[in-house]
């Protein structure tokens, strides 16, 4: 499968010269679009549209269709990985992933699927990625996706997603080897799995770590860092940006300053512009309107991105996004005239 040169995108990402800043938003393909609900309705549910290559195509390209984004991102979820333990994942209207097993003692661990990691049970997404790239034809680059080791462990032990991490933390405290043996094989398992969606086409692989923030300094470096310091070291094609995004991304800027990533992905409590005084051009940063914006009149909504764009305050590197993934509650005429305000305002602070 050919990569996607040359697009504003992958520039922006190499801090080339760009005439506008690109924009994609995470949970693009999702639950605000109408077109996505009749569609997993059909599928019967979430898990469905994930699990049939053929729609979850056809999710991936609904926002591109509507929008003028500068990227796709392949419809699918952080917790897929589960499956390849034998642990199988449901979503749950209103109460979002929920497990059959959980890991939480070194029987759990014995009793799965733990020395094979082979990643055949979920061709379904390489063959999504495979479509995606027919139908994309090089016009726009596709980004694929894993979670954490980390950030997938939190929900393998707790078995959904806690607001507490009583589970996680406890193990984390009072049996790190536990903990570390997990990380390990969600290690092993991502690198395989992040390989093959490579292989498969993408061409921007971008790591969620939703919940590193969690960690103090020392839990972050040792329990999150060092594995996707791992991750980072055994991708295949050295020519692939990883973009790395965790949310409290300021308070932890004084590690993250040193990360061998291409971008770093910003939440919206953090500043852009204090980041970028950090990195310098080390990486490019994406992010961080608060999808609350969204919610806000054109002139509102106008100021928010000049703020940030000022914040920023350099001709390149940028990828704007908002700062969380999309909620359900944003009209998608919002997300139009957000691309149509970035689109007015960039080129200005793209010119050198």
């Amino acid at each position: 499968m050919s990569q996607t040169h040359n697009h504003l995108f992958l520039d922006a990402i190499k801090n080339k010269p760009i005439d506008r800043t690109p924009i994609w938003i995470m949970r693009q393909a999702g639950r605000y679009l109408p077109e996505y609900i009749n569609l997993k309705n059909k599928a019967g549910g979430f898990m469905g549209l994930v699990r049939n290559p053929e729609l979850a195509c056809e999710i991936t390209l609904q926002p591109l269709e509507r929008f003028s984004l500068d990227s796709a991102i392949v419809f699918s979820d952080i917790l897929v990985v589960s499956e390849i333990l034998g642990i199988n994942l449901s979503f749950i209207e209103k109460k979002g992933p929920m497990f059959d097993k959980t890991i939480r003692s070194e029987k759990d661990l014995h009793a799965l699927n733990i020395n094979e990691h082979d990643t055949d049970s979920l061709d379904y997404v390489f063959d999504t990625i495979k479509l995606l790239k027919n139908e994309l034809n090089g016009k726009k680059p596709l980004i694929g996706f894993i979670g954490s080791p980390w950030t997938v462990a939190t929900y393998i032990v707790e078995g959904n997603s806690s607001k507490k991490f009583t589970y996680v933390l406890g193990m984390m405290k009072n049996n790190p080897a536990l903990l570390h043996k997990i990380l390990d094989i969600l290690t092993d398992i991502s690198i395989k799995y992040l390989n093959k969606q490579i292989l498969s086409g993408i061409d921007v692989a971008m790591i969620f770590d939703t919940w590193g923030g969690l960690l103090n300094d020392s839990e972050y470096k040792e329990f999150s860092l060092s594995y996707i310091d791992k991750i980072k070291a055994s991708i295949i094609n050295k020519d692939i940006p990883l973009i790395y995004y965790v949310r409290e991304t300021e308070k932890k800027i004084h590690i993250l300053k040193n990360m061998n990533i291409d971008v770093l992905g910003i939440d919206s409590s953090s500043n852009i512009g204090v980041i970028k005084q950090h990195v310098k051009n080390k990486y490019a940063l994406q992010g961080n309107l608060d999808v609350e914006v969204l919610k806000q009149d054109e002139k509102i909504m106008r100021e928010a991105v000049e703020n940030i764009l000022t914040s920023y305050n350099s001709p390149s590197g940028h990828v704007f996004n908002l700062g969380t993934g999309i909620t359900p509650d944003i009209n998608p005429d919002k997300v139009k005239m957000l691309i149509d305000i970035l689109a007015d305002i960039s080129p200005k602070y793209n010119v050198k």
